[in-house]
C-alpha cells in the first residue's frame, strides 16, 4: 500500500526522469550528430590534403607556389562539401618525414610559404568549426564546442638516374682492355655481344635487396662493395652467364675491398619502396671500374694503362683507313680517375640549406693518349713534290708522336622539378639544369702521381734533306696543338618520361647527349717551328722549307681529329666523361602516390 508521501515523491520525480531521459536522448542524437559532422570534416581535410600535396615542390612539376597549393585543396575541399569560408580550411606546406623509430609517427614541419617552397613534398590541412552542442538545448547552458579534423599527405616521384655512357661507343675492345688492367689479366677483352648484355641486362633493385638482405636502398649503400658484386651475380644468373661472369670478373679489381656500395649509389631523401625499379648492368659495372681506376691511381705512382696497335685492333685499323696515311698506328691510353660518377635516387626539392638534394656529376677523368704514327712514304713525298724540290733529296722518313693530354669533368645536372603522374596522365616529367663539364684537350704528359697535366710539344725528324749547296741540313717538326671544343647550352629539360615500365623495363630517356660528332672541334697548329731547334733555316733553304708549314699543319690535323673522335670521345663518354657535353641519363621513376597520414605529428 502506499502512502501519500511515496505518492508525492513519484510525482515529483517522474517529471524530472522523463526531462533527463528527453535530454540525454537528445545529447545522444547530438553526439552521433557531431561525430556525422567530425568525419565529413575528417573526409574534407582528406582529399584537400592529399591534392594540395600535388602542388608540392616534388610533384608540381614547377617552382611551387602557396597560392596554387591553396587553391588546389580549396577546391578540393568544396567537391568533398566543405561549404564553409575559405579562412576555416588552413592549408599548411611543409615536408612530411618518417619519425625517430621505425614504430614512431611521421613528423611534419611546416615551411615558409613565401621564402621555402622548394623544401616541401607534403601539406598539412586544418579544418576548425563551431557547432552548437544541440539542435534543441539552449546554448546558454550547452555552449557551442569547436570541431577540428586534420590531415598530411605526402606526394613525390623520386628519378633513378645515371651519367655513364653507351656500349654504342664502346669500341675495338677499349673497355675489355681497362678492365683486363684492373683485374691483372692481359688481353682480356670483352666484345660486341657481351657488351650489348651488358647494357641490355637490367638488375631488379628488388631482387639486389632480397640478395643481400636489406630492406632498403639506404640500407644498401653501407654494405661492403664486394658483397654487392657478389649479389648482382646471383641476380643475373651466376658466373655461368655471359654477364655473371664479367661482373664475378670485378671482384678481383684492385682498390674494391675497403669500398662500400655508397661509391656506386647515392641516395637522396627517403626514398620509398623502389624494389620494382631497376638499373641497366653496364652502368654499374662501369661505376665499379672508374672506382677501380681511382684506387689504382691513389695506391700506385703510374696511369692506368691501355695500349692499342695497328695489328690487333680492328678499331686502329679503322682508323688508319679514315687518316689515309697507309702506315701503322700505335696508340697508348693512361688514365686517371678523380671522380666516379655513381648512380643516383633522389626527388626534386631543396634541403633545408636551399641545397638542391638531387645532384648527379659526370666522371671527372684526365686520359693521356700517345699517338705514334707510322707515315706512308707517298703520303711525306707527296708534300716534298708539291713543293718542286728539285735540289733536295728524301732521305729519312721518321713517324710523328703526337702526346695529347684530355681533361674532362665537372659536369652535374640537377633535378629541380617534377610533375608527377596523376589522375589520368600516367606520365612524370623531369626538369634539369645541367651544367657541361670542362673539357681541355692539349699536347702534353700527365704526372703520374697528381693527375696534373705538363704541356710537351709533338715532335719528329720529318725529312733529312741533302741539298746540293747546304748538305746535311734537317727538317724537324716541333709544334703545339690547340684544341678548342664548343660547350654545348647549359641549361636542358626532359619532358614527358613514361612513369609505367612495359614488361618491368623503363625506356631510358637521355638529356644533353653528345652524339660524339663534336660539332665545333677546332685543331689548330701553333709554334709550328721545322729547324730541329737550330735557329732556324735561312737563305734559299728557309724559304723553300717554309711551303711545308701548310701542308703539315694540315697532316697534323687530318692525325689527331679522327684520334680524338673515334679514339678518345667515345671511351671517355662510355666511362661518363663525354667530350661533347654532360650526358645524363634518366633510368627509371618510383612515386610515392599519395600518402595520407591522419596521424602524423605537427612538429612545427
Amino acid at each position: 500500500m502506499i502512502n501519500f508521501r511515496q505518492r508525492g515523491v513519484l510525482l515529483v520525480a517522474t517529471p524530472l526522469l522523463l526531462v533527463l531521459i528527453a535530454v540525454f536522448t537528445t545529447l545522444l542524437i547530438d553526439g552521433s550528430r557531431l561525430l556525422l559532422i567530425q568525419s565529413e570534416m575528417q573526409s574534407i581535410v582528406n582529399s584537400a590534403a592529399t591534392a594540395a600535396a600535388d602542388e608540392a615542390q616534388t610533384c608540381s612539376g614547377e617552382p611551387a607556389s602557396y597560392i596554387r597549393m591553396q587553391s588546389r585543396g580549396l577546391q578540393a575541399a568544396m567537391a568533398a562539401g566543405f561549404d564553409g569560408e575559405s579562412s576555416d580550411l588552413e592549408v599548411i606546406p611543409g615536408l612530411l618525414v618518417a619519425g625517430s623509430t621505425t614504430t614512431s609517427p611521421m613528423n611534419f614541419v611546416s615551411k615558409n610559404t613565401s621564402t621555402e617552397m622548394a623544401q616541401t613534398n607534403a601539406s598539412w590541412v586544418r579544418y576548425s568549426r563551431s557547432e552548437p552542442v544541440s539542435a534543441l538545448l539552449p546554448e546558454a547552458i550547452f555552449p557551442p564546442v569547436t570541431l577540428t579534423a586534420e590531415a598530411a599527405a605526402r606526394k613525390e616521384v623520386f628519378a633513378i638516374l645515371s651519367s655513364q655512357g653507351s656500349t654504342a661507343t664502346v669500341e675495338g675492345g677499349l673497355l675489355g682492355g681497362l678492365v683486363g688492367q684492373l683485374i691483372g689479366v692481359p688481353g682480356y677483352s670483352l666484345d660486341a655481344t657481351s657488351l650489348q648484355s651488358l647494357e641490355s641486362t637490367t638488375v631488379g633493385i628488388g631482387e639486389m635487396l632480397t640478395e643481400m638482405g636489406v630492406s632498403d636502398l639506404t640500407a644498401l649503400v653501407d654494405e661492403p662493395l664486394l658483397d654487392v658484386l657478389s649479389a648482382v651475380v646471383n641476380v643475373v644468373g651466376g658466373v655461368a652467364t655471359p654477364v655473371g661472369s664479367i661482373v664475378d670478373d670485378l671482384t678481383g679489381a684492385i682498390g674494391l675491398g675497403g669500398l662500400s656500395a655508397a661509391a656506386v649509389f647515392e641516395v637522396a631523401g627517403e626514398v620509398p619502396d623502389v624494389s620494382q625499379s631497376s638499373f641497366p648492368l653496364y652502368d654499374f659495372v662501369t661505376s665499379v671500374v672508374l672506382n677501380s681506376a681511382r684506387a689504382l691511381n691513389q695506391t700506385s705512382a703510374s696511369l692506368v694503362s691501355l695500349g692499342l696497335d695497328t695489328s690487333d685492333s680492328t678499331l686502329l685499323a679503322g682508323l688508319v683507313q679514315s687518316i689515309g696515311l697507309l702506315g701503322n698506328v700505335d696508340l697508348t691510353l693512361g688514365l686517371v680517375v678523380d671522380e666516379p660518377t655513381k648512380i643516383v635516387v633522389g626527388p626534386a626539392r631543396q634541403n633545408e640549406q636551399g641545397e638542391w638534394l638531387t645532384t648527379i656529376r659526370s666522371s671527372d677523368i684526365t686520359l693521356e693518349a700517345a699517338v705514334n704514327v707510322e707515315l706512308a712514304t707517298g703520303v711525306l713525298g707527296s708534300l716534298v713534290d708539291t713543293l718542286s724540290l728539285g735540289l733536295l733529296q728524301l732521305s729519312v722518313l721518321d713517324n710523328i708522336s703526337v702526346p695529347l693530354a684530355v681533361s674532362v669533368g665537372g659536369g652535374q645536372a640537377t633535378l629541380v622539378n617534377a610533375d608527377c603522374a596523376k589522375g589520368s596522365l600516367n606520365e612524370a616529367e623531369f626538369d634539369f639544369l645541367v651544367q657541361d663539364g670542362v673539357a681541355d684537350i692539349q699536347t702534353g704528359t700527365v704526372n703520374d702521381v697528381t693527375g696534373v697535366v705538363t704541356p710537351a710539344p709533338l715532335s719528329a725528324t720529318i725529312l733529312r734533306l741533302k741539298p746540293l749547296l747546304l748538305p746535311g741540313v734537317n727538317v724537324c717538326l716541333d709544334a703545339d696543338l690547340e684544341v678548342n671544343l664548343a660547350s654545348a647550352a647549359a641549361g636542358q629539360v626532359l619532358e614527358s618520361y613514361n612513369l609505367h615500365c612495359p614488361s618491368g623495363q623503363c625506356d631510358i630517356e637521355t638529356v644533353n647527349a653528345s652524339d660524339n660528332s663534336l660539332q665545333g672541334l677546332d685543331i689548330r697548329v701553333r709554334n709550328l717551328a721545322l729547324d730541329c731547334g737550330q735557329g732556324g733555316l735561312s737563305g734559299l733553304i728557309s724559304g723553300v722549307i717554309s711551303g711545308l708549314v701548310t701542308p703539315l699543319t694540315a697532316l697534323l690535323s687530318d692525325v689527331t681529329e679522327p684520334v680524338i673522335r673515334q679514339v678518345v670521345s667515345p671511351l671517355l663518354a662510355a666511362l661518363g666523361a663525354d667530350l661533347g657535353g654532360m650526358q645524363l641519363r634518366v633510368l627509371g621513376a618510383e612515386q610515392t602516390g599519395s600518402q595520407l597520414v591522419e596521424q602524423a605529428v605537427f612538429v612545427q
